[in-house]
C-alpha cells in the first residue's frame, strides 16, 4: 500500500508527536533554505539584482513555501482557526523574529568567542539551531496551535 507523507504524519501522531513534527518541520526548513537559495542565485547570477535586494523576494518565497508546507503536511492535524492571510501573516512575523534570533546569535558568538570568529560556520550552526528551535515552538504554540485529532480521518479529511 503507497502511502503519502500526510499518512506518515497522521499514523504516528500518536508515538513521539513532537519528534515527528521536528522532522517534518526541518524538511520544510530544508525547501525553504532550496527555495531562498535558488531565488537569490538566479537574481545575483542572471538578473544583476543586488545580493540584499536579492534577499527580499528569496525570503518571502522561502517563507510562504514552509509555510504551505508545515501548514499542509507536519501541522495538518491541528486546527486552522485564523484567515489564511491572517495565519501567513503571523507565520512571516514568527518567522522574522526566528531569523532575528539566527543573525543574533551568529553575531554574537563571532564577536566574542575567538573559535567562532576563526570558525564562523560553527556560529552560523549555533544560530541556526537557535533560529530552528524558536520557530518550531513558535510555529507549534502560536501560529498552528490547537490539536483537532479526534477529527481527522487517516485520510487527512476532517469530520465536521
Amino acid at each position: 500500500m503507497k502511502r503519502s507523507i500526510k499518512d506518515i504524519a497522521y499514523i504516528n501522531s500518536n508515538k513521539a508527536n513532537i519528534l515527528y513534527e521536528l522532522f517534518f518541520f526541518s524538511v520544510a526548513g530544508f525547501l525553504g533554505f532550496l527555495v531562498d537559495a535558488s531565488i537569490v542565485w538566479i537574481l545575483t547570477e542572471f538578473i544583476k539584482v543586488n545580493a540584499i535586494i536579492a534577499q527580499i523576494p528569496a525570503f518571502a518565497l522561502a517563507v510562504t513555501t514552509t509555510w504551505l508546507f508545515n501548514r499542509n503536511i507536519t501541522f495538518f492535524h491541528y486546527t486552522r482557526t485564523k484567515k489564511l492571510f491572517k495565519e501567513w501573516l503571523h507565520y512571516v512575523i514568527a518567522n522574522s523574529l526566528g531569523a532575528a534570533i539566527n543573525n543574533g546569535v551568529y553575531v554574537l558568538l563571532v564577536l566574542n568567542l575567538t573559535i567562532m570568529g576563526k570558525k564562523p560556520v560553527l556560529a552560523v550552526a549555533c544560530g541556526s539551531l537557535a533560529g530552528l528551535i524558536f520557530n518550531f515552538a513558535a510555529s507549534r504554540t502560536l501560529i498552528f496551535n490547537k490539536k483537532e485529532e479526534n477529527l481527522i480521518k487517516r485520510d487527512g479529511s476532517y469530520d465536521k
